[in-house]
């Protein structure tokens, strides 16, 4: 995690609300954030609700977006174990294959 120190300050205005805030994200980076944010808020607009619950809504999707990425992560991470099992098992297989043949090798000298 990036110390506080090389965080900068900037003003963003999201779902038009102007906000300042400190972060260490490059600007492109934190455009896109405050793009989809407000994409994501302006399709809202259709059910005419006030910006509190447009806001619970926006919450809502975010967080449903941030769980299934978690889950996403720890099936990438079982499967990469899973992977990395099997890799041992081969090459185990294929060391045994050599100490098996080097042994049979010097059994002709």
């Amino acid at each position: 995690m990036a110390e506080l120190n090389s965080h900068r300050s900037v003003s963003v205005t999201v779902a038009g609300e102007r906000l300042q805030i400190r972060t260490d994200l490059p600007d492109g980076d934190l455009k896109d954030i405050v793009d989809h944010i407000d994409e994501r808020y302006a399709s809202y607009d259709r059910y005419n609700l006030e910006a509190g619950k447009k806001f619970a809504l926006l919450a809502l999707e975010l967080s449903q977006q941030i769980v299934e990425l978690k889950r996403m992560v720890h099936l990438l991470k079982v499967e990469r174990d899973e992977l990395n099992s099997g890799v041992k098992e081969v090459t185990a297989l294929l060391d045994e294959g050599l100490e098996h043949s080097e042994s049979r090798n010097s059994d002709w000298v």
